[in-house]
């Protein structure tokens, strides 16, 4: 799809007032028009974004993405919620319980990672993708990104924009579904991943980025069919990685073979 059509389906989705899921399932198949805020110079890991992360046992991140720089990671949890969710109590310049409902969420999940051994916990859920491991010891920044409401709602209100803008902090970012739509040719696409136990589901029937098969243990990924295929018989990349033998291996000449498939279900 053309991303002027991409784009005119986002806006139609936008004036529909769906659910949240229904943003989140276009969001994960068109993936250019999810949130890059607090992306590093490396942009985002592995070209990879995991879907409903849990956070312990009583939070859940829409989307959740490391970006790492030389010296640090920003780790970014993405809240969604509703085009239709207001800022404003009517024509008040009072904020409205949808918005401070949201903030108040934001605020639970940094409050369960000041307890210091969440944030460990946390960290080794994800392990397998904060890689090389190496770098895994450097500090890691929690980074917070809240998608909310439309653009009209304060556009050209000047107090209504400056009591948004008060409500950002240095990691907080409070943006409009307006924005996603912005600047999409200039945007890669990525992986949607699922985290089990044991593995990274990669939902994404295609590769995005052959960093991701470099430099995760293949083994600890699934992929479907589709991606299998690709991985094994697809163009090569120039990203390469050590085989059994000591040899260096493109990237997925190697992880072909040793990736688990997802099966179709019937």
């Amino acid at each position: 799809m053309h991303l002027e059509e991409e784009k005119k389906e986002f806006f139609d989705l936008l004036n529909r007032k769906c659910e949240e899921q229904t943003y989140q399932s276009f969001m994960e198949e068109h993936t250019r028009f999810i949130p890059r805020n607090f992306e590093q110079n490396h942009g985002i890991h592995l070209g990879l974004v995991l879907r409903k992360l849990s956070l312990g046992t009583d939070y859940k991140s829409d989307f959740f993405f490391f970006s790492k720089s030389t010296i640090n990671w920003n780790a970014v949890f993405v809240e969604i919620e509703k085009p239709s969710s207001r800022f404003f109590k009517g024509n008040t310049n009072e904020f409205h319980s949808d918005f401070l409902k949201a903030i108040q969420q934001i605020n639970q999940w940094k409050a369960w990672f000041l307890d210091d051994r969440n944030k460990t916990s946390f960290l080794s859920t994800v392990r397998m993708i904060q890689v090389p491991h190496h770098m895994a010891s450097n500090p890691t920044n929690n980074k917070y990104v809240l998608v909310f409401g439309r653009r009209s709602e304060y556009g050209n209100n000047e107090d209504r924009r400056r009591l948004v803008m008060a409500s950002k902090t240095e990691d907080l970012e409070i943006i409009t579904f307006d924005s996603l739509a912005e600047g999409l040719a200039g945007k890669y696409e990525v992986s949607i991943g699922s985290r089990h136990n044991q593995f990274i589901d990669i939902l994404t029937d295609k590769v995005t980025e052959p960093s991701l098969y470099s430099w995760v243990e293949p083994t600890q990924l699934r992929v479907s069919e589709v991606l299998k295929d690709e991985l094994e018989n697809g163009p090569r990349s120039n990203h390469y990685t050590m085989g059994d033998n000591g040899d260096r291996i493109e990237a997925l000449t190697h992880a072909a073979p040793k990736v688990r498939v997802r099966r179709k279900s019937h």
